[in-house]
């Protein structure tokens, strides 16, 4: 009786720490409401407000549910603009998805 019981608590534990994994992440889209992240990824961490019309919904995630287990998070963000879901990921991926090609044409005025 005691492993039934032993077996059913590990169960639920990793259920329940299946529901705080980054995987939450892929329901999001471009283009949602403020309410709508919060249905799918539930109260955030925290909140900032950077700017005029911005705001930064913070949430601590496992990136999977064995370093839930262990209670191992990193940092991820949704950022809203004028309410509206205008990028998200993990913290400092900022602009992550912008065109890295640098423009070096040279203009040589002789």
């Amino acid at each position: 009786m005691k492993i039934l019981s032993t077996l059913i608590l590990v169960s639920v534990m990793f259920i329940a720490a299946g529901c705080v994994t980054a995987h939450k992440m892929n329901r999001l889209s471009l283009g949602m409401s403020k309410q709508e992240v919060i249905s799918v990824m539930g109260t955030p961490t925290s909140t900032a407000s950077p700017g005029a019309g911005q705001e930064i919904l913070r949430y601590n995630l496992s990136a999977t549910a064995d370093d839930a287990y262990y209670g191992i998070t990193d940092e991820y963000y949704v950022r809203l603009i004028n309410g509206i879901v205008d990028s998200y990921g993990r913290m400092g991926d900022f602009d992550s998805a912008k065109d890295p090609t640098l423009n070096i044409n040279i203009n040589d005025d002789d």
